[in-house]
């Protein structure tokens, strides 16, 4: 006869058994899958982590932090799009251009604008003049848009420059390429339509 004893051994022993069986079963269907069976699938963790555990979650869950990009007129911006500006100086004008071989006046204002602010404007004078905001020339900051009427018709803008501080612009010149000029000069102060802040 069997004892009480030995039931409860041979009982013990079949789920020991039941469970390595399951176990080993839950390992092999993992690995066919293409994953590798982790310590969490074969034995019991804590249910809450440890410190340590805690903080090393923490670090690989932790994102790359990604520098902001410096406010439109602070002072490191400015001296960006100064060096930026003025690294076109002498670029020949080429109407469509938008490369250091050629650009026209657009073309030169929105390859600023894309390396100094990461911006992309209007392709043409006439579509950047519509976006924006206007502001007086007292209150204008380097970096701020300057528009022409060069043909003189009401409402036309065709020509568009960088405002750079003290009334003077830079802009692609149909005669003379890229170059610094004055918003006081008569030839500009005639055809003068306004000043637009992008930013």
């Amino acid at each position: 006869m069997v004892s009480l004893r030995e039931t409860r051994e041979k009982l013990r022993f079949d789920r020991i058994k039941s469970n390595t069986v399951t176990t080993a079963a839950l390992a092999i269907a993992l690995t066919l899958g293409g994953c590798s069976p982790s310590v969490r699938y074969t034995r019991e963790q804590p249910s809450h982590p440890t410190e340590d555990e805690s903080r090393s979650s923490q670090s690989t869950q932790a994102q790359p932090q990604r520098s902001p990009a410096p406010r439109p007129f602070s002072r490191t911006s400015q001296n960006k799009l100064v060096q930026a500006a003025e690294s076109y100086l002498g670029t020949p004008y080429k109407f469509g251009g938008m490369s250091r071989t050629g650009v026209d006046c657009s073309g030169f204002a929105g390859l600023v604008y894309q390396e100094v602010y990461g911006v992309s404007l209007p392709r043409t004078s006439a579509k950047m003049w519509k976006k924006g905001r206007t502001v007086s020339v007292s209150v204008a900051r380097p970096g701020d848009l300057c528009f022409f009427r060069i043909s003189g018709k009401k409402g036309n803008i065709d020509h568009v420059g960088i405002y750079m501080g003290n009334n003077r612009f830079i802009h692609a010149s149909s005669s003379g390429g890229v170059m610094y000029s004055n918003l006081n000069d008569a030839y500009f102060s005639k055809r003068f339509a306004g000043i637009r802040r992008m930013l």
